[in-house]
């Protein structure tokens, strides 16, 4: 009969073990995804900070771009100018 008790003993424990493995076992993996959400959340908001950078860059360069083309009108007109009064003076 001390056998059987004794049996009955160590199975609860190897018991009571499995249940606590397990409930360890959930625990890390409900963390671990908390913290991979996190790290995902973090990223997402640098991304699109990334993203509204870029953005102002393109405008910025096209802007740029634009202002340029204006610049080098500018610049062949008032060379035009310059070569019209450079043949008129001679």
């Amino acid at each position: 009969m001390a056998e059987a008790s004794s049996k009955g003993v160590l199975s609860n424990a190897i018991g009571i073990g499995q249940i606590a493995t397990m409930i360890v076992g959930f625990s890390t993996l409900i963390f671990t995804v908390g913290a991979k959400s996190k790290e995902l959340e973090v990223a997402r908001t640098d991304i699109d900070k990334l993203a509204e950078t870029v953005q102002d860059l393109a405008k910025a360069q096209a802007s740029a771009a634009v202002n340029d083309a204006s610049h080098s009108r500018t610049l062949e007109d008032i060379q035009r100018r310059l070569e019209s009064l450079e043949r008129r003076i001679k």
